[in-house]
């Protein structure tokens, strides 16, 4: 049987992706909480959601942010 030379393996993703939802779910609430301290705003002001919902929206970001920047890395022969 002839070898067509198609035993090539996909690369894995880069990073783990619990570290991306992780980084999410405790970025996010962080992120509105910094930036409402910043600008002097009180929660109750633009109706911001509570932490654990804040949180849940930080796991779905997370989440989309591994599948888009942890694509697996193009093999050194084929970049620019």
């Amino acid at each position: 049987m002839a070898d067509d030379g198609n035993d090539v393996k996909p690369r894995p993703r880069r990073g783990p992706a619990w570290a991306y939802v992780l980084g999410g779910a405790l970025g996010l609430p962080f992120a509105v909480a910094f930036v409402q301290g910043m600008l002097h705003l009180r929660s109750t002001d633009f109706g911001v959601p509570p932490p654990g919902t804040l949180a849940l929206f930080g796991v779905l970001l997370g989440g989309k942010a591994y599948l888009i920047f942890s694509k697996p890395l193009m093999p050194r022969s084929k970049r620019p």
